[in-house]
């Protein structure tokens, strides 16, 4: 029809035949973005998932692959027996670990385990059947290839190395089919005690690490601060994270269930003992000896154990020695409560307190609960002369003001309602919160403290403490460790290197009172320049770790261990004088040596505490020493006193060949259970549970590759964890429904044009 033969119609009246023409445009346009949608969805959502047989899904379970097409074999399973003595302030574990192979094949199973931060490894057994075959101490490489071989001619081999001073490796080379092997690590370690309080702690999971990129990948400069109450981002990085530590089972069933039993003599009647985070049977003997149990016999690996024990009032140890004597040398774990520094000032000195919280994935759910929590309760203790400021972090950095700001009941308030709404996502790049809290300097007259409350999930640590060492100045680092498993290694080593202390939060219910005793430490001054004095002839050698002893707050006892060279237990007496500086002045105390504890396993405590001290020179600088001479004289002493470190591991070979030559080795990295409480769409992206045989980064090999390359397991697939978990699905068809809209829209103008022009 022709423009000058339209009807007259009134003004804006669409005529019949253009608006069933229009809405047929729309529809068919409709109908091919529906149908683009759909393939799009389809074709980049639906390969991400795992594919499954069409048949009946597999039974709940771990699966590796066979080798043949749309089949799998059920992997190794793993349980742990851990078995605790304590006597007095020494503890002596062993760790059994029971590999069973349910398969025809012959099985490598690598599993990676925590350990505490400062136990002393130096026992390994391998035990098939009746035969038990002690480990050796060797150089790590050495111990390596020696494991390599035995693998490689069918015998039945295990090497245990350590990867971080609170991670370990077990390899078990030549599991027969239908086949169990028990692989036995011993270690010591000491007893914490501060405030009236007696804990150990046994961590049961390695956490995935993020691991950010070098110091190269961050931003030059960071972005300027704008005050205000809200965040302003001062810098953000564009990482490519991964864990070290291989795979973990994000599926909701235990991969790894764990049983643990503590024979607990403290030496003192006991008002109060406790396990506030599993539920346990005690037995008490006649001798005062006590016997706890898991009540539930075993539990998942997704959680720390602790232990906690308080002596009765009038029992309340002030001092105490335990002492061994290997060869010549007599060895000492001396813990001495030092007295009271006395009432808090009237009016104690004004302090600038910086909070940093962690913010990232891995603290979603009642991790950022407890944090949150915390620091809220700290607030409230602020005092108007006061000054303070938050920084959270998590693939980037928040501050709350440009700069720390007076505790006024205004600033208060804005910090209150800013915590109160913070949110756990994306990754963990510490370094630039780290930055950030350790800038600048207080005001004359008032004392700088960081908190820093975070699970610590990161495996940067030495780059980290390298940093801590580098910029903290005048300040002060309390760590709060969050959560179910945090990096117990990060949280004491940081507080250390920043002259303060660690506090744990496991439990909501457990934030007021351990951030009330925390505070307390920070408004109460410490004990600083503490020495020892020695009843020893001169010429005796005594090397006393740590060295030089550490600040201590309100509660917490001097405890070190010493060698004495060349002295006999027997022949060893007078007294110890151990002197400092407190609030009130300078301050002694003797302590007496004729009345020490026999405790098997102090040389090890002491040997380790030598390692840490020599370790610590690879961040601090406070040696002299370039990394080549640290690693020689860490060698040593690993080697002489059988330890296991980054340096050296334990390996047991069974001379007996088991493997025939014709059968093939696979290889099986046993996957870690994901803590308790973690979100895996948090921390990983939306993923599907690791229920099919496709989704284990497991292989088949004829010979073991080298297991661990700098602290990453080789040949294997790591864990990515990725800055933030983005929904790709829902973003893709929301993206689609923008694209109809738009469409939409478009056709609507375009008619909207054409009636315009047809109708004048």
């Amino acid at each position: 029809m022709r423009h000058d033969m339209l009807p007259d119609l009134p003004h804006g009246v669409i005529p019949p035949h253009l608006g069933r023409a229009f809405l047929k445009d729309v529809l068919v346009l409709a109908a091919t973005l529906v149908l683009a949608i759909l393939v799009m969805i389809v074709v980049l959502v639906l390969p991400n998932r795992p594919s499954y047989a069409e048949t009946a899904p597999p039974p709940a379970g771990l699966y590796f692959r066979s080798g043949a097409p749309d089949s799998a074999l059920e992997a190794p399973s793993l349980g742990t027996e851990v078995a605790m003595t304590v006597n007095g302030m020494v503890t002596r574990v062993t760790v059994r670990q029971v590999f069973h192979n349910p398969t025809d094949r012959w099985l490598e199973g690598i599993y990676v385990f925590p350990l505490p931060e400062r136990s002393a490894v130096d026992r390994l057994a391998m035990v098939v059947g009746e035969r038990r075959v002690e480990g050796r101490i060797m150089e790590k490489a050495e111990a390596r290839r020696v494991y390599r071989e035995a693998a490689e001619k069918g015998q039945r081999a295990s090497l245990v190395s350590g990867e971080r001073p609170n991670v370990f490796v077990t390899s078990l080379a030549n599991i027969g089919p239908g086949e169990d092997i028990t692989v036995e690590i011993g270690y010591q370690d000491a007893v914490s005690y501060d405030a009236g309080v007696f804990a150990l702690r046994f961590p049961m999971v390695v956490a995935p690490r993020y691991t950010p990129q070098p110091d190269a990948a961050l931003a030059e400069t960071p972005e300027p601060l704008q005050p205000g109450p809200d965040p302003a981002v001062i810098r953000q990085v564009e990482p490519e994270p991964r864990d070290v530590f291989g795979p973990v089972d994000i599926d909701e069933s235990a991969a790894n269930p764990l049983s643990l039993t503590v024979e607990l003599d403290a030496g003192l009647p006991l008002a109060a003992l406790r396990s506030p985070y599993h539920p346990v049977t005690v037995e008490t003997g006649r001798n005062g000896r006590h016997s706890i149990t898991l009540r539930d016999g075993e539990v998942p690996a997704e959680r720390d154990f602790v232990l906690e024990w308080v002596p009765q009032e009038s029992r309340q140890p002030r001092a105490a020695v335990f002492a061994e004597q290997v060869g010549r040398d007599a060895h000492l774990l001396v813990m001495m409560l030092p007295p009271s520094p006395g009432a808090v000032p009237a009016a104690p000195p004004p302090r600038e307190l910086i909070f940093v919280i962690d913010t990232s994935g891995s603290m979603h759910g009642e991790s950022i609960d407890q944090a949150k929590a915390a620091v809220i309760e700290a607030l409230k203790r602020l005092r108007p002369e006061d000054r303070f400021n938050i920084i959270q972090f998590n693939n980037q950095t928040f501050t709350l003001f440009e700069a720390p700001v007076a505790a006024s009941v205004g600033n208060v308030a804005t910090a209150w309602h800013y915590v109160s709404a913070l949110e756990a996502d994306g990754g963990t790049e510490m370094r630039p919160a780290l930055e950030l809290a350790l800038a600048g300097s207080a005001p004359p007259g008032h004392l700088r403290q960081v908190v820093f409350l975070t699970d610590a999930a990161v495996g940067n640590e030495l780059e980290l403490f390298g940093q801590l060492a580098a910029r903290l100045g005048a300040a002060r680092l309390f760590t709060v460790g969050i959560g179910a498993a945090p990096n117990s290694y990060f949280m004491r080593k940081a507080a250390e290197l920043g002259r303060g202390s660690f506090t744990y939060i496991g439990d909501l219910k457990e934030v007021k009172p351990r951030i009330d005793a925390l505070l307390e430490k920070l408004e109460q001054p410490a004990l600083t320049g503490i020495r020892m004095g020695w009843p020893l002839a001169a010429g005796k050698r005594i090397e006393a770790y740590p060295s030089p002893l550490p600040d201590l707050y309100a509660g917490e006892p001097v405890i070190f261990a010493a060698r004495l060279e060349g002295v006999d237990l027997a022949t060893l007496n007078g007294q110890l004088l151990i002197t400092g500086d407190g609030g009130e002045g300078r301050w002694q105390q003797r302590l007496s040596l004729e009345r020490m504890i026999a405790a098997p396993g102090v040389a090890a405590i002491w040997a380790r505490a030598k390692l840490e001290q020599i370790e610590d020179g690879l961040y601090s600088g406070a040696t002299g020493r370039d990394p080549t001479a640290i690693r020689a004289a860490a060698l040593a002493l690993a080697l002489e006193h059988r330890l296991v470190t980054r340096y050296t591991s334990l390996v047991a070979v069974d001379q007996e060949a088991a493997r025939p030559q014709d059968e093939s080795l696979v290889s099986h990295e046993v996957p870690r259970d994901l803590p308790q409480g973690w979100d895996a769409e948090k921390v990983f992206g939306l993923q599907e549970p690791s229920a099919g045989p496709a989704s284990l980064p497991l292989r088949s090999r004829a010979l073991p590759a080298p297991l661990l390359q700098d602290a990453a397991l080789a040949g294997g697939q790591p864990v990515n964890l990725p800055q933030t978990a983005t929904p790709a699905e829902r973003m893709a068809i929301l993206g689609g429904a923008y694209l109809v809209l738009a469409a939409l829209l478009i056709l609507l103008v375009l008619h909207r044009a054409r009636q315009a022009k047809l109708c004048g």
